[in-house]
C-alpha cells in the first residue's frame, strides 16, 4: 500500500511537531541523555518504516510514546546484558504512563520555565547554564569562579528550589 503526498505530508508535520516531546520522554525513561539522542533516531527510524500504520486523525503521541517505549526497553535491555544496571520493565511501564499524562503540561511547563528563569541574577544563570546546559562539572567552575564545589552545590540546591515555587506559582490557576 502506498501513501499518497498529502498522508506523507501529514506525517512529517506529525513527526516534527512531536519531536521534542519524544526526546524528553524517552530521555525520562532511559535517563541518560546522551542516550536519548540515539534512542530517539532508532524510533524515528520505526515510525518512519511503520508510517503506513498510522491513522491520520488519531493521536500520533501516543503512537510514538508506544514505539519509544518498545525501543527504549530494548536499549535497556542490551545495557543490561553489558552489566550497566538498568531499570525492569514494570517501573519502566509506570514511569511511561506517568511521563505521558504528565507531557501533556510539558508546553506550559517549559513557558513558566522560561519565565522564570528570566528573574535569575546573570551568575546564576552562568551557573545554570554550565551545569545542565554545557554539562560541565562544578569542579571546573568552581576553579573558574573561585568559588568551592560545596557552595555551587547549595546554590543550585537554592536555585532549584525557588525555580520548583516559581514555576508552581505561574502553572496555578488564577484566583478569582
Amino acid at each position: 500500500m502506498t501513501q499518497g503526498t498529502d498522508s506523507i505530508d501529514e506525517f512529517v508535520q506529525e513527526l516534527t511537531r512531536h519531536q521534542v516531546d519524544l526526546f524528553y520522554f524517552i530521555r525520562a525513561l532511559a535517563g541518560d541523555p546522551h542516550a536519548a539522542y540515539d534512542i530517539r533516531q532508532a524510533v524515528n527510524m520505526v515510525l518512519w518504516k511503520k508510517r503506513e500504520k498510522y491513522r491520520p486523525g488519531s493521536s500520533f503521541k501516543n503512537w510514538s510514546f508506544q514505539i519509544a517505549q518498545l525501543e527504549v526497553k530494548s536499549y535497556l535491555r542490551k545495557q543490561r546484558r553489558s552489566r550497566v544496571i538498568a531499570f525492569d520493565n514494570k517501573l519502566l511501564d509506570l514511569f511511561a504512563t506517568e511521563f505521558e499524562e504528565f507531557s501533556n503540561e510539558l508546553p506550559e511547563r517549559r513557558r513558566a520555565l522560561a519565565n522564570c528563569l528570566r528573574k535569575v541574577t546573570p551568575k546564576d544563570e552562568e551557573l545554570l547554564r554550565h551545569r545542565y546546559w554545557t554539562g560541565g562539572s562544578l569542579e571546573s567552575l568552581a576553579t573558574a569562579t573561585e568559588r568551592s564545589v560545596g557552595t555551587l552545590k547549595a546554590r543550585l540546591h537554592q536555585l532549584r528550589a525557588s525555580l520548583r515555587r516559581c514555576i508552581e506559582g505561574q502553572l496555578q490557576p488564577e484566583n478569582p
